[in-house]
């Protein structure tokens, strides 16, 4: 099969060779000079009289055990988390070499007063008076980082956003998280509700402290979506982590680093954030495609081969805090490529600076007998679907292309178009997209879902190439609008970007279902915490079940798969090694290296 023309000849792995264990390989972290003081509890009274919980550890002389002079930066960590596998707590790490560590509770969460805003720019309007408070701590240098993982690092985001330009707010880490992608991934799959939402909602009030801001929320935010109410549309998430808060956090002049997997529930929103950024540095709206001709080491982004919360290294975050916070030279700071990738199916790292690389996107198009061809079918034609089990007979159709005899590189948005007719007025779509090995092993490359009365497109904000064709379809998600039965229809559905290295000799295989399988969904019993769609909201309810489908292919109904597919390894390998500061956040505490980091972020 053919690929669209590569960026460069595909080279040899890297020549670089690392002197460090951490990216740039000229710095590595400073070896511990304190002690972690006892925590320290206080509060944060904000103008409105709410009250913030606190925690703050202080550097402490090794020798005296007492208090060190400093003057020290400030890492705020602003996490509604009391408990997570081990409780939540200052991270000592970081005050052994020299920093001040709060953790701060937002409001209505762990203590504080207050009502429980999820994401909200109150939320960032709060971190801004935290900042303010930490930068005057006894003891304070008067420059103040942001660092958590997933909702710490929301808030993180928020706050950067709503600081003014001279903050003391120098430089935030943002892992697990991303922007505008609560609602079309991570709650929902664009208006499908997910098994996270309802593995998580009920679990929150545990991990939070049991206030009621917490369990009344998340009740309620559960039943309103289930419900079909406000919160189950976009309306309702015009002011939590839009997109465009990127813009005020490029204003500030706030560098981060964002930090995700491939196999995260939040992987798009960080890399849409990224080039949200990325565009904003350069002057363009954030809702555009990025210039990949144009980048700024002040946003970066790590993505590899792990799921939520995974492949942390505290080690790492420092480095970006002695980069920005302290102007130190670590290596970093100098790159024309800040999206360091783990390519999946080659397992390796490679640099870009961003996404699209390929400016004309490959259609394999639907066809007879489950083939996925650049050739257009000769006749018309139609697969039959049936909402139900993926196992149940017609649960699924695939469509499966020819070998890529010389492999292939698939490096960002994935689409398809889709014709489509439903018995019903309404229409459900899972699309799972896979890597067929010569023997049969099939490896999950991506996935998407799309629902037919929410499949509206925003034309400003979804992306096309060069061709004008939808390479990154965004619906509205503002209404329901429900389908003419039996009417032949084209819906765009988009898939989670990738970068992804098929094998000589390997094919893609496209799998539609209408509904997730039961290891993910079970009928009874806690669903999977995975971005996948489970459950129906009450409007879906009445609109989805016994909808009997017709998938068209053929010159009339050009169904299609739209790959950005370039040479098998097209980008240069990266060196890499294992974080020798490996965090679990999950359990709070170092741990081993289970995977890899790349130790060169490019020049």
């Amino acid at each position: 099969m053919t690929k669209s023309s590569t960026p460069t000849t595909p080279p040899a792995a890297s020549k670089a060779v690392a002197t460090t264990a951490y990216p740039g390989g000229r710095w590595q972290p400073p070896l511990a000079r304190y002690a972690a003081s006892a925590p320290h509890d206080t509060n944060i009274t904000l103008a409105d009289g709410t009250r913030l919980a606190a925690t703050v550890a202080y550097p402490v002389d090794t020798r005296s055990g007492a208090r060190a002079a400093g003057p020290f930066p400030v890492i705020v960590e602003f996490t509604p988390y009391l408990q997570l596998g081990q409780p939540v707590g200052v991270i000592p790490y970081f005050v052994e070499r020299g920093y001040i560590y709060a953790v701060v509770r937002p409001r209505g969460t762990g203590g504080s007063s207050g009502q429980m805003q999820q994401f909200t720019s109150q939320d960032g309007r709060d971190g801004a008076a935290v900042v303010d408070w930490a930068a005057t701590l006894e003891g304070a240098d008067g420059r103040v980082a942001m660092a958590g993982c997933s909702y710490p690092a929301a808030t993180g985001l928020a706050t950067a956003a709503a600081v003014r330009p001279d903050s003391p707010l120098k430089a935030v880490v943002s892992s697990c998280i991303g922007l505008d992608m609560q609602h079309r991934q991570v709650w929902t799959s664009n208006g499908l509700p997910n098994a996270a939402l309802s593995a998580y909602a009920p679990r929150a009030g545990v991990m939070m402290g049991e206030q009621p801001s917490v369990t009344s929320y998340f009740a309620d935010f559960l039943k309103g979506v289930m419900a079909g109410g406000p919160e189950a549309y976009d309306g309702y998430w015009q002011d939590r982590l839009p997109l465009s808060r990127a813009a005020d956090i490029v204003a500030n002049g706030i560098p981060v680093l964002l930090w995700t997997g491939w196999s995260d529930i939040n992987e798009i929103g960080g890399i849409h954030a990224y080039h949200a950024l990325q565009n904003a540095a350069a002057g363009r709206s954030v809702d555009a495609p990025m210039d990949t001709a144009r980048s700024d080491p002040r946003w970066q982004i790590i993505v590899g081969d792990w799921s939520h919360a995974q492949g942390l290294d505290v080690g790492v975050y420092l480095q970006w805090f002695e980069t920005w916070l302290k102007g130190v030279d670590t290596g970093i700071a100098r790159t024309t490529t800040p999206m360091h990738v783990y390519e999946m199916g080659t397992k390796r790292w490679i640099n870009l600076a961003g996404y699209p690389v390929v400016r004309a996107q490959t259609r394999l198009q639907f066809g007879p007998d489950g083939t996925l061809t650049e050739a257009m079918a000769a006749k018309e034609g139609s697969a039959p679907l049936r909402w139900g089990s993926p196992e149940a007979k017609d649960g699924s159709v695939a469509f499966t292309s020819n070998p890529f005899a010389e492999g292939a590189t698939i490096a960002g948005p994935i689409s398809a178009t889709i014709y489509a007719a439903s018995s019903n007025t309404n229409l459900e779509l899972i699309a799972n997209l896979y890597d067929v090995a010569p023997n049969g092993d099939a490896q999950r490359i991506s996935i998407g879902a799309l629902l037919g009365s929410q499949s509206q497109l925003d034309a400003e904000r979804s992306w096309h190439d060069d061709t004008g064709a939808v390479i990154w379809p965004w619906p509205l998600l503002l209404r329901d609008e429900y389908l003419q039965p039996d009417r032949m229809q084209r819906f765009d559905l988009f898939l989670a970007l990738r970068q992804w290295g098929l094998a000589p000799g390997h094919r893609v295989r496209l799998v539609l279902s209408t509904q997730s399988p039961a290891s993910v969904c079970p009928p009874d019993g806690e669903p999977s915490f995975v971005s996948e769609p489970c459950r129906l909201t009450a409007p879906q309810q009445a609109t989805l079940p016994g909808g009997v489908y017709r998938i068209g292919f053929g010159k009339g109904e050009p169904s299609s798969l739209n790959l950005p597919l370039l040479a098998y390894r097209a980008f240069e390998t990266v060196a890499s090694g294992p974080p020798p500061t490996g965090w679990d956040e999950t359990n709070r505490r170092m741990a081993p290296a289970t995977t890899t980091l790349p130790l060169d972020w490019g020049h």
